[in-house]
């Protein structure tokens, strides 16, 4: 578009045509307007390079990005402020490693948490507790690949305990299956596989099946189930069904139950003295960089106040 205009100004030189004033000539007119749509397509292209992955940022914080903060949430306040996405990994009460990103997402930031954890210390952690932000089937294939035990909660598990009752049973969650894992209807229809799709946008390929209830026409509890003309339909990922039976069963033990109540007790406690008792809500740095150098130092003072209480605890007992 710049050498379009240079073009132009210079045929307008040659032909002596009139470029500004009364009686400007029509190609100096439009000259004009391309020089104003270059100037914004410019802007346009360095902001969709600042913006990257994410759907926003802040002017006066590029890095930063707005989201709902959680007094936002809870009181419906409908108000985004621009922030960023703190996690920290806890371990026997210290916390071992902080990371920072602009994602809204937690099920995003799994994995470069991790990788920065093992690059600070040389190896993965052992094992990984997270609540239901973080199950999902990249990060458990993730986990498996890397040789992490990744007790991932996903979001769906609390509902998935729920008493099944006439409102709920038509849920897909709470569909019982038959010998080949396909999914029957209350009534007793069971489900037709229209057709195979594999995935290959993520890391780890993945295989969805699509099932589709051609019964659903003369069945009487049709308005409870569907509104399609053509049928209930079904996605299901098997493999990440066979993940989650796992995750079930791993949060039914006492050691699963015992990791669970671990992990609420040190991430969600840092979390809380942090706030409450440093009376550190929010962050004072813009950039990035600032912000991690910032987030960790409060991370050091919390550890060594953690270290120092524990000292004074022992030499009293």
């Amino acid at each position: 578009m710049i050498q379009i205009d240079e073009t132009l100004e210079n045929w307008l030189k040659e032909k002596g045509y009139v470029r500004k004033g009364r009686g400007k000539h029509e190609i100096a007119k439009l000259c004009d307007e391309l020089k104003k749509s270059a100037v914004k397509m410019w802007q346009y292209a360095m902001q969709e390079d600042i913006l990257g992955n994410r759907n926003s940022f802040s002017k006066t914080d590029s890095d930063a990005t707005f989201m709902h903060m959680k007094y936002d949430y809870y009181n419906h306040t409908n108000v985004f402020k621009q922030g960023y996405n703190v996690q920290v990994g806890v371990s026997n009460g210290y916390i071992a490693y902080s990371y920072i990103s602009g994602d809204t997402n937690d099920i995003r930031t799994l994995q470069p948490f991790t990788e920065g954890y093992k690059k600070l210390y040389g190896n993965y952690p052992k094992v990984e507790v997270t609540d239901a932000g973080y199950g999902s089937y990249e990060n458990y294939s993730y986990c498996r690949s890397k040789g992490i035990k990744g007790i991932l909660k996903y979001s769906g598990y609390e509902k998935k305990k729920e008493k099944i009752t006439d409102k709920n049973r038509y849920q897909l969650r709470h569909m019982e299956r038959d010998e080949n894992g396909t999914p029957v209807c209350p009534v007793g229809y069971v489900f037709e596989v229209e057709r195979v799709g594999i995935s290959l946008k993520g890391q780890y390929p993945k295989t969805t099946v699509y099932y589709r209830n051609k019964n659903c026409v003369e069945c009487p509890h049709r308005s409870k189930c569907t509104t399609s003309k053509n049928g209930r339909s079904a996605r299901i990922v098997p493999a990440l069904e066979k993940m989650h039976r796992e995750i079930d069963e791993c949060l039914k033990s006492e050691e699963g139950k015992k990791l669970m109540k671990n992990r609420s007790v040190q991430a969600e406690g840092a979390f809380a003295d942090i706030k409450q008792d440093f009376e550190y809500v929010r962050l004072h740095r813009r950039g990035e960089s600032g912000v991690k150098v910032e987030l960790e130092l409060v991370c050091i003072g919390y550890n060594l106040r953690k270290y120092h209480n524990r000292k004074i605890a022992k030499n009293m007992n």
